[in-house]
């Protein structure tokens, strides 16, 4: 008997869609660091109203925040799609054996996380502080006087407490979400093997989370406890809750739930689900913007199933460029920051004045980041991240993702 091959069609479009969406926010923050002109808004500190009402008076100073929200919307996406795929994957594992094997997963998982992981460690840590090109001046300084925290953190796989604790490493700020993931991996196979109604593990384990947050949320209200303060940023990155809507998703398709796929795989829906997202970021009042992850959580699922799964859907991803580009994805988040860093520095040094960006310095940048990252991660992939990936399927009962195309 073979294994069971499964391939969610469109998901390779959605990855490069989001993993771009990342790229367009670190632009702009990085030009932001280097004081150079960017469309990079603090919501905190350059919103006091929603977004809607800056266009409604007309405010053409004011620049839409898409710029600084893309990049955490792709982390969302992300979050919710990993949360989908491990637990259909999981369902099918069990199905096929009859147990999940924790073991099995987790090398899985080492094999294909850790290698571009820990390459770019070395990197940040170890190569790229010895070039200018690659200063990011206040983040290079914090780095430098919390380098051993950061360096246990980033070794330990806890990227998102070094976060929390000091600030972004330079160039590789990024690997804080691949930290939330890990801390997700490491529990959720475990929860599914325990529970025998993975729904009922589904609901409590986003109850919890969301308690917690919550708790800790009102505890640190106007708190100077510095322990505090580190526990509530930690907590806040870790958006494990849209993990466990992507498993949700995994759920409903898994199980056949059909009276809900009626709603989910509607045309309105669709197109809801698109304009939803528009909606949250725009009509979203400042006093709720730290739960608007979860409403784009519920949103990326209903697109995910739509363009993975609804014959109908008019959202249409399959084909040879999108899979390609989606195929390297994880090393356009990985390697992105140290290309866009290098470009602007890059760019900069063309202009030799140190004026600010025209309009085709500008559009320079965004090329050479986007062209530079994608070139990269092609070589990264198929030079290096396809030999652990081979070693991976050796450990799956499940062929998944375009191993199961062949």
């Amino acid at each position: 008997m073979g294994l069971t091959k499964v391939y969610f069609p469109g998901l390779n479009g959605l990855r490069f869609l989001a993993a771009s969406a990342v790229v367009i926010t670190h632009i702009e923050l990085v030009k932001k660091f280097l004081g150079y002109n960017t469309l990079w808004i603090d919501p905190k500190t350059s919103m006091n109203s929603m977004a809607i009402t800056h266009i409604v008076k007309g405010d053409f100073h004011w620049f839409s925040p898409i710029a600084a929200e893309a990049g955490p919307l792709g982390v969302v996406f992300f979050f919710v799609l990993s949360g989908f795929l491990i637990t259909y994957l999981l369902f099918v594992e069990k199905e096929n054996t009859g147990r999940i094997s924790a073991k099995q997963f987790y090398l899985r998982r080492i094999f294909r996380i850790w290698p571009l992981y820990y390459l770019v460690f070395i990197l940040g840590f170890f190569v790229l502080p010895y070039f200018d090109w690659f200063h990011i001046p206040q983040q290079s300084a914090h780095f430098e006087k919390n380098f051993w925290g950061n360096f246990w953190c980033y070794l330990l796989i806890f990227p998102n407490l070094a976060l929390a604790m000091f600030t972004a490493v330079p160039n590789i700020g990024q690997a804080w979400s691949i930290g939330v993931e890990e801390q997700f991996y490491i529990v959720w196979p475990l929860i599914m093997k325990a529970f025998k109604k993975p729904l009922l593990a589904i609901i409590l384990a986003t109850g919890i989370l969301l308690s917690i947050k919550a708790l800790v949320l009102f505890a640190s209200q106007g708190t100077e406890s510095e322990w505090l303060i580190v526990i509530r940023k930690f907590l806040a990155m870790s958006k494990i809750e849209c993990m466990t809507i992507g498993a949700l998703g995994a759920w409903l398709l898994y199980y056949k739930k059909e009276q809900f796929f009626k709603f989910i795989y509607h045309p309105l829906a669709q197109i809801g689900a698109v304009l939803g997202i528009a909606t949250v970021l725009y009509c979203t009042p400042p006093l709720v913007q730290d739960v608007n992850h979860i409403a784009y959580g519920l949103l990326f699922i209903v697109i995910i199933l739509n363009v993975s799964c609804n014959k109908k859907s008019f959202l249409k991803l399959e084909n040879p460029l999108f899979n390609s580009l989606g195929q390297v994805s994880y090393g356009i988040y990985m390697f992105h920051l140290i290309v866009v860093t290098f470009v602007i520095y890059f760019v900069g040094w063309l202009k030799e004045d140190g004026s600010m960006f025209t309009l085709t310095d500008q559009i320079l940048i965004y090329s050479l980041s986007l062209v530079g990252t994608i070139t990269l991660s092609w070589f990264s992939y198929h030079l290096f991240e396809s030999r652990f990936i081979r070693l991976k399927s050796k450990f799956s009962t499940v062929i998944s993702g375009d191993m199961a195309k062949k």
